[in-house]
């Protein structure tokens, strides 16, 4: 009776090897059949970038071994329908992760990389270390060409924290909030926020381009926009250590300016903190602050301003933006926001120049939105490496040319009605000598419009290449 039980046991045994042979075969048939044969996906519409493309051979790349690891490369960012993996791992496992810190209300789960909470940071004045690491930032749309960029600066250093912030009118001040990690981003109260490593020196030396620009061209007002980010108004006080001064800098670009105009867009942010001007879920601001800061350009420059009345309001709905895509928050993944944006209803046309301000056409102001993802709606301004050439209702003479980083694409609708003829340039995608195009153009007047990301760090050196090229 016991040898027929340990047979039958032997049977059974042999049996359930069989199936998980069986099943294990079919899973991976499954796989080889779904990644050999399954169209690839080309675009992380939730990333804003385009996925690896598959290698092409040379005998070289094969034998360094680099064709076959882009060939796993290909296969591993390119599965179908990794977004809803993606988000099915970011809403139902990564909350998992992380270790809780402190109390109930003081709890902090840390992602990416660990820090202690300080009580000190809640001062008025405290002096803490920060450090800040470089990260790059890139979207990108089904539109090719189409992309934007956020670059910090790696720095290690101590800082003397000196200015109070009221705060704005919503919970982001919250004492108690918890908040969460990932590649330099602070998410908190859902809400992501870049910290800004600082300049240390390099501030000074995006003044003296400009300076440089003011000497090559005496006869045209110059004027520098630095915008800060939402780091300057929505860090929670227990958080303030992790973050070097936005303010401190702007201050100090303003005082290195030799007649060159600053505008004044720290304090501009401050008084309007309490609104929607930035988005929870993008780097970017929301156009809402962008109009913000127009009006206070245009009133520096002494140029007629159109109300926000007088434009036609789009609101565009579930929006998540690139800080979720370098994240992966649950936080804001299950908490999209509106991108609000606004059309101006005067006359105007608009002409697309390649970066050699040849080959142009006419096309629109904004991208249709119905062409964009709801992670790309950023992008409803349109791409980066072109230029612009917008020719307006306003009979006064003025003619403006942009100099910026994706930040400034938010601002041309708003000024519109303030100058006659208006150039959008990107200090990354221009191939002429910047000041013999403002010559060419006839320009009256140039700003000089990025946030603190792009003056501080290494994109501002295109600001000094573009002048001698």
């Amino acid at each position: 009776m016991s040898g027929k039980k340990k047979t039958l046991r032997s049977q059974l045994i042999n049996a359930s090897a069989a199936l998980n042979i069986i099943a294990i075969s079919l899973m991976l048939g499954f796989g080889a059949v779904y990644l050999l044969f399954f169209e690839h996906e080309t675009i992380a519409d939730d990333e804003n970038r385009y996925l690896a493309e598959f290698p092409e051979f040379s005998l070289g790349s094969y034998l360094k071994g680099d064709y076959t690891e882009g060939i796993a490369e290909y296969f591993n960012d390119t599965v179908h329908g990794r977004a809803e993996i993606k988000k099915l791992i970011a809403s139902k496992i990564m909350p998992l992760k992380g270790r809780a810190y402190g109390n109930d209300e003081e709890a902090v789960e840390l992602y990416g990389i660990a820090f202690e909470h300080d009580t000190a940071a809640n001062s008025a004045a405290s002096t803490t270390t920060v450090t800040a690491s470089t990260t790059t930032v890139t979207s990108a749309s089904a539109d090719p060409g189409i992309s934007t960029e956020l670059t910090t600066t790696t720095v290690s250093a101590a800082v003397t924290e000196t200015t109070t912030l009221p705060a704005p009118q919503n919970d982001d001040n919250d004492a108690g909030a918890d908040g969460e990690i990932a590649n330099n981003i602070l998410v908190v109260n859902k809400r992501g926020i870049t910290l800004y490593g600082g300049g240390w020196g390099t501030e000074k030396e995006y003044a003296s381009y400009l300076n440089a620009y003011k000497k090559a061209l005496p006869d045209v007002n110059v004027y520098s926009m630095v915008l800060p980010t939402a780091c300057s108004y929505y860090l929670p006080d227990k958080y303030k250590n992790l973050a070097a001064s936005e303010e401190n800098d702007l201050k100090s670009i303003a005082g290195s300016l030799e007649d060159v105009t600053p505008i004044d867009t720290y304090l501009t942010m401050l008084m309007h903190s309490a609104e929607d001007i930035y988005s929870r879920t993008d780097h970017h601001w929301q156009p809402l602050g962008a109009y913000y800061a127009a009006e206070e350009f245009a009133r520096t420059a002494g140029v007629s301003f159109t109300g926000l009345d007088k434009y036609e309001k789009v609101v565009l709905h579930d929006y998540v933006g690139t800080l979720y895509g370098y994240t992966q928050s649950a936080a804001l993944l299950n908490n999209p926001e509106d991108f609000i944006y606004y059309k101006p209803q005067n006359s105007y046309s608009v002409t697309q120049y390649d970066t050699h301000f040849k080959n142009p056409f006419s096309t629109s102001l904004f991208v249709d939105p119905s062409f964009l993802s709801t992670s790309s709606y950023y992008l409803v301004f349109g791409m980066d490496d072109r230029i612009v050439h917008v020719h307006t209702d306003c009979d006064n003479g003025r003619k403006l040319v942009i100099f910026k980083d994706s930040y400034g694409n938010a601002l041309l609708p708003f000024l519109t009605g303030s100058f006659e003829d208006i150039y959008l340039c990107d200090i990354r995608y221009f191939d002429l000598n910047a000041a013999d195009f403002i010559k060419e153009v006839g320009a009256t007047d140039l700003l000089f419009a990025m946030c603190s990301y792009s003056a501080v760090g290494v994109n501002r050196t295109h600001i000094y290449e573009n002048l001698y090229k």
